[in-house]
């Protein structure tokens, strides 16, 4: 599956616009957009309703970034407005599903342009026609947030009870896909916001002069698999240099990223370095990782092209 294209009214929030009701995002619409859109995979809307209304919402939202065409009319059909998207983008009708809540729109659909078509009230499943492994990630998630929600102890009681357990491991070839993924998607804790390609990576990997380190995450609830790395130039023995950080969004508040940084400094504090600097580019998305360097035991240094530095002196 390439593409989805979801009706909006009773679909992704609650409530109609078309009727000039005040609507609500249902919980999980964000997450699920957000997602998809990791996958690579297109997404479109196509709803009966006054495209300004339907624009003004979903901007209040925020969701505007998701979607690459927006079709929203009163008097053209959904199976000809779909038609239209198709035949912009060149997409076969195999190639994408339909989300809408009423049956007759799907039924058009799928007799005149052959869509899958498709209605999940509960808007995880929709992923089913796309990653299965990242359903039963998600439903995981979800799991533990609904837990972490009614939670009333301290954060250091849940993570007991819950069993956090963080590995932290120096990366494999085998992991550099995912890694490379990783940096690439990871925005609110991604210290220095650096993108590669496979090939960087794998050069990163085998010239000698760095080492990667892996931090996997698993609790009661499941399994996160690999969620975050730290690559470090060595090059230099006596003055290590960190030049990308990052771990998944997902685990914000697990104490991954303080554990990535705390291994680096145990490994330090028993070699010949002297000193281990990091450095964030920040923006507004990635603001926690200059404090989660100062609380684990950096401290702040110069600022030089819109790099702030931090600095761990071995004792």
């Amino acid at each position: 599956m390439k593409a989805i294209i979801w009706d909006l009214d009773e679909t992704l929030w609650v409530g109609t616009v078309y009727h000039g009701e005040s609507v609500k995002l249902k919980q999980e619409t964000k997450e699920i957009l957000k997602q998809i859109d990791k996958l690579g995979i297109d997404q479109y809307v196509c709803s009966h309703n006054v495209k300004e209304h339907v624009f003004k919402q979903i901007d209040e939202f925020g969701l505007r970034k998701y979607f690459k065409i927006i079709k929203a009319e009163i008097g053209i059909e959904k199976d000809d407005m779909i038609q239209q998207i198709l035949d912009e983008t060149g997409l076969l009708p195999e190639e994408v599903v339909f989300i809408d809540d009423t049956g007759i729109n799907r039924e058009l659909v799928r007799l005149k342009v052959g869509c899958h078509v498709d209605f999940e009230e509960d808007l995880y499943r929709v992923m089913k026609y796309f990653d299965t492994d990242r359903l039963k990630s998600m439903n995981q998630q979800r799991t533990r947030t609904d837990f972490e929600t009614k939670w009333t102890g301290t954060r250091k009681e849940f993570l007991k009870l819950v069993k956090n357990e963080i590995t932290i491991k120096e990366a494999e070839e085998s992991e550099l896909p995912r890694i490379t993924n990783l940096a690439n998607r990871t925005n609110d804790l991604n210290a220095a916001r650096s993108r590669y390609t496979m090939q960087e990576m794998r050069d990163i990997f085998e010239s000698g002069d760095y080492v990667i380190w892996v931090a996997y995450l698993t609790d009661q609830f499941g399994d996160y698999g690999l969620i975050g790395e730290i690559i470090v130039n060595v090059s230099d023995a006596k003055h290590w240099f960190i030049k990308d950080w990052c771990v998944s969004c997902r685990t914000m508040g697990r104490g991954v990223g303080t554990e990535l940084l705390r291994s680096v400094k145990e490994i330090a504090n028993v070699s010949a370095v002297e000193k281990v600097t990091g450095c964030v580019i920040p923006n507004d998305d990635n603001y926690r990782m200059g404090p989660m360097y100062i609380k684990a035991g950096f401290k702040k240094g110069k600022v030089e092209d819109e790099k702030h530095y931090y600095i761990y002196e071995v004792k």
